[in-house]
C-alpha cells in the first residue's frame, strides 16, 4: 500500500481500491442488474469485476450507469476458448467500458498436463499481445487444481508463470484456492511479486470440509496477506464468494464490514 508524504512530511496512508467480483452475486443480478449494481455500490465497494454478466447494457451504457454509482469496472474474465475465437469483440467491449484488465480464470482438464499448460501459456501470451493494443492488462485467476504436481515435479500454475513473459502474463492470485492448494498464500504472492495486479480475496472455514467463509470469518491470515501484496505492488483486491454462507448480497456485505471493522480497507 502506496504512503505518499504530504510538504509536511507527514505520512498519508491510501486506501486500499476494494471491489467484488460479480460472480458473487450471479443469481440476484439476474433478478435486478442495475438494482445489485446500486447495493453494491452502497455497501462500500469501489469497483467490480465482471464474470461475462452485463444485464444487456453496451458498454458505453454500462459505463455510464457504473459513473453514476461511482463503481470502476475493474475487468473481467473470458474463457481459454474465447482466446482463439472471438477474443477481439471481447476487448472492445471492455476497452470501452473503461476496464484495465482482462483474463482466463479455468482452464479445462485436457490443459492440466506439463504440455497443456505450457499450450495455454502460448494462447495467454498472443491474447495478452493483442489486449495491449486496447490498453487492457491479460491475467490468469488460478483454483487448487493447479497446485498438483506434473510429471515434471512442478505445480501447473509454476509451469504456466515459469514459462511466460511476466510484463505479458500477469496473475489474478485467489488466496483462498492457494491455500486449498495446499500452499501458504503470502508465499506464493511474494514468489509473484511485481506480476500480481489483482488478488482475490476469500477465506476459508477451520473445519476438515475447508469450504468457503466471508472474509475475516475464517483461518486466512489477511493482515500478512495484506502486508505481502502491498508490497508486491498489487492494485486491486476483489472479494469474491463462489458459495454464499450467508446468501448473496449479505455475504458480500459481511465480507466488506469484516474488513472495515479490523482497518483492512487501509
Amino acid at each position: 500500500m502506496n504512503m505518499p508524504c504530504t510538504e509536511s512530511g507527514t505520512i498519508q496512508r491510501t486506501m486500499r481500491k476494494i471491489g467484488l467480483q460479480l460472480y458473487t452475486v450471479r443469481e440476484t443480478l439476474k433478478r435486478d442488474f442495475a438494482g445489485t449494481l446500486r447495493a453494491i455500490a452502497d455497501i462500500g465497494y469501489r469497483g467490480v469485476e465482471f464474470a461475462g454478466e452485463m444485464g444487456g447494457y453496451g458498454p458505453r451504457e454500462l459505463r455510464r450507469l457504473l459513473d453514476d454509482l461511482g463503481l470502476h469496472p475493474i475487468g473481467g474474465h473470458v474463457g481459454i476458448n474465447d482466446l482463439e475465437r472471438g477474443l477481439e469483440r471481447v476487448l472492445e467491449y471492455y476497452a470501452a467500458l473503461g476496464a484495465r484488465y482482462v483474463g482466463v480464470a479455468w482452464l479445462p482438464p485436457a490443459y492440466r498436463n506439463a504440455e497443456g499448460w505450457l499450450r495455454a501459456g502460448k494462447l495467454m501470451e498472443a491474447a495478452a499481445q493483442t489486449a495491449r493494443r486496447y490498453g487492457l492488462t491479460f491475467h490468469y485467476h488460478n483454483h487448487d487444481f493447479e497446485f498438483a504436481r506434473l510429471q515434471n515435479g512442478q505445480y501447473g500454475l509454476d509451469q504456466l508463470f515459469n514459462n511466460t513473459d511476466p510484463e505479458l502474463v500477469k496473475a489474478e492470485l485467489d488466496v483462498y484456492w492457494v491455500k486449498k492448494g495446499g500452499e501458504d498464500p503470502v508465499t506464493y504472492i511474494r514468489k509473484l511479486a511485481g506480476r500480481i495486479p489483482l488478488i482475490h480475496l476469500k477465506d476459508m472455514t477451520a473445519d476438515a470440509a475447508q469450504t468457503f467463509a466471508c472474509v475475516g470469518d475464517g483461518i486466512l491470515d489477511f493482515p500478512a496477506i495484506f502486508a505481502a501484496a502491498d508490497a508486491s505492488g498489487v492494485d486491486w483486491y476483489i472479494v469474491e464468494q463462489d458459495v454464499c454462507p450467508r446468501g448473496e448480497l449479505e455475504s458480500a456485505r459481511r465480507s466488506y464490514e469484516n474488513m472495515a471493522a479490523r482497518s483492512w480497507l487501509g
